[in-house]
């Protein structure tokens, strides 16, 4: 899904902000903002995770809920930055997206056990393992070692998530005459407000710039976990109206009591001066 060609959006500064997200049946599963900045010539990728609760709710269930700009308005209460562009991308359009760039190589820190993920390659059942290393995954591959959690953590499965990001803009560089097809592709497969023009201009002009992984809002910084049942909940939460400093009152998607969620360790005004902080290293 796409818009007509228009002018670039940009924030303050001449930075663009694009929220890459994967979506899992209706709710998001993996949200990534990546910054663009061309003063340094470098994209920041900042992974959010999906349990972040706020407003009454988990923050990845948002989209689905109330839409895409109640998903926006959260994230930039949650976080500081003002999104410019989405694209969200399903599992089997990732699938889809990774192999026609021929598969991607990634490097795992640390082995991928995850027993209770099941696997069938070569005519056989099995359980995910892949060992720490360089590995080259198809697309079926590359979807799970960004899926699995399991045996490991949200944050960790992040990491991955980014890992795999770079791996595929590396293997783009090496087919540059296959991009316009890629990003045809990609298009039809994802909700997005980018149209073909526009995703072949920013891949032009921004394909050379270094790419700064690794921060990902987790435990290790900013944030806590609780269990739900620990923190008060609402049977209301509040929208603000489009245009308008009043707000109104929607039904909340409270997840069931007992459920994993984050808080931020202080506030989100915390949240925030370690995001911008992030973004202006």
């Amino acid at each position: 899904m796409t818009r007509p060609d228009r002018p670039l959006n940009t924030t303050k500064g001449g930075k663009i902000n694009i929220l890459l997200a994967g979506q899992n049946a209706t709710n998001v599963d993996t949200m990534i903002i990546a910054q663009i900045n061309p003063q340094k010539e470098q994209i920041t990728l900042i992974s959010i995770p999906r349990d972040i609760f706020y407003n009454g709710r988990k923050i990845n269930s948002a989209y689905a809920n109330y839409g895409w700009e109640e998903f926006k308005r959260e994230l930039y209460e949650t976080t500081g930055v003002k999104i410019d562009h989405y694209i969200i991308i399903d599992m089997m359009a990732f699938v889809e997206v990774v192999d026609a760039l021929g598969g991607v190589d990634v490097k795992l820190e640390n082995p991928v056990i995850d027993p209770s993920y099941k696997t069938f390659d070569y005519g056989k059942w099995g359980t995910l393992y892949y060992e720490a290393g360089t590995h080259h995954f198809s697309g079926t591959q590359a979807l799970r070692i960004a899926r699995s959690r399991h045996f490991s953590s949200d944050f960790a499965r992040a990491k991955r998530q980014q890992s795999i990001l770079e791996a595929a803009k590396n293997k783009a560089e090496k087919m540059i005459y296959k991009i316009p097809q890629i990003i045809s592709l990609t298009l039809q497969k994802t909700i997005t407000d980018l149209s073909a023009a526009e995703a072949l201009l920013y891949y032009s002009r921004f394909r050379n710039y270094n790419i700064r992984m690794g921060t990902i809002l987790s435990t290790q910084n900013v944030l806590i976990s609780k269990s739900l049942e620990e923190t008060e909940s609402h049977d209301t939460c509040y929208k603000q109206l489009p245009g308008n400093k009043k707000t109104i009152e929607i039904q909340c998607a409270i997840p069931p009591p007992g459920q994993y969620i984050l808080l931020p360790r202080k506030d989100w005004t915390d949240v925030k001066r370690y995001v911008q902080n992030a973004l202006n290293r």
